[in-house]
């Protein structure tokens, strides 16, 4: 079984992952490139690796300052304030946040439809608080380079089915 891996890659470029067990296997892993001629990461182990968050820390920033970082606590802010601000209402609460937040950055909503609209509400419950400082934005800010928001939301990507299916980002075959 022969595994080729792209992960040194980025760890040269500054990557390192954000939980302690994973950078521990990382530099098990950095320890034993440097001392074996042709050794290669065994699958098995860059299956463990993907399993968790890769952060970028660039000279001069704040080392480990995203280690904690749950993607789920947005959800369960959004969530939280749904309750509060909306007596638990999540369809008025995505209504609201999504005219807020397209008001703010010069959207119309009505032209949204679709797997467009739903993304654009989806994301919208996030930004919705940070809606007045969406206003302030410079015109440049408020638009991709490409036009409306739309199009780029519009676009499916490919989505993950599994904590294992990722470990072909890392260029892994077998």
């Amino acid at each position: 079984m022969t595994c080729v891996s792209v992960y040194p890659f980025y760890r040269k470029l500054g990557f390192r992952p954000g939980r302690p067990d994973l950078l521990r296997i990382v530099l098990r892993e950095e320890r034993k490139i440097a001392t074996m001629p042709g050794y290669r990461t065994p699958v098995r182990t860059l299956r463990k690796l993907a399993t968790g968050h890769l952060f970028l820390e660039l000279p001069g920033t704040t080392q480990e300052i995203w280690d904690r970082f749950r993607i789920q606590n947005i959800g369960f802010a959004v969530q939280r304030r749904i309750a509060k601000d909306h007596a638990g209402d999540a369809a008025v609460a995505r209504n609201r946040a999504a005219t807020a937040v397209a008001d703010a950055l010069g959207e119309r909503l009505e032209a949204w439809t679709g797997e467009a609209r739903r993304t654009f509400e989806d994301f919208a419950l996030v930004l919705a608080p940070s809606s007045p400082d969406l206003a302030r934005w410079t015109p440049g800010e408020k638009r991709p380079p490409s036009g409306s928001f739309a199009p780029r939301l519009a676009r499916r990507s490919p989505t993950c089915s599994g904590p294992c299916s990722g470990t072909r980002s890392f260029g892994a075959r077998s």
